[in-house]
C-alpha cells in the first residue's frame, strides 16, 4: 500500500504538471537540462528498464523505490505506471521528507 504522505504530495505535484509518468516520457526528461529532480521506480519495475531510463542522464536524480506497478497504475488511473518523475525541487524535497522520515507515535490524548 502507498503511503498516504506520498500520495497527497505526488497527487498536488501531478495537478501542478511536475510530474511525468512512465519510461519513456521520463527518460526524455532525465535527459534535458532541466532535470528530473526524483525517480520514483515501482518495485516490480524492471531493472534492465531502470538502467534504460537512467542511462543517459544528464545528471544523477534522488531515487525512490516503492509501491508496486500496479498501485502505481491505479492511482494514476492507468493500468501499470513503473516509473515516475517529479520535476519541481520543492515537491521532490517534500516527498523525500515525508518518506524518509521515521513515523511519529500518535499522541495520547488526557484523561
Amino acid at each position: 500500500m502507498l503511503p498516504p504522505e506520498l500520495t497527497g504530495l505526488l497527487g498536488l505535484a501531478q495537478r501542478a504538471g511536475k510530474v511525468v509518468i512512465g519510461s519513456t516520457a521520463v527518460s526524455h526528461e532525465v535527459r534535458r537540462p532541466r532535470e528530473a529532480l526524483l525517480v520514483i521506480f515501482a518495485s516490480d519495475f524492471s531493472p534492465s528498464a531502470r538502467e534504460k531510463v537512467l542511462a543517459k542522464a544528464t545528471a544523477t536524480p534522488k531515487i525512490l523505490e516503492i509501491g508496486t506497478m500496479a498501485e502505481w497504475g491505479g492511482f494514476f488511473g492507468r493500468q501499470q505506471v513503473g516509473v515516475i518523475a517529479v520535476v519541481d525541487k520543492n515537491f521532490a524535497a517534500g516527498i523525500l521528507q515525508k518518506v524518509t522520515q521515521p513515523a511519529r507515535p500518535a499522541k495520547q490524548g488526557s484523561k
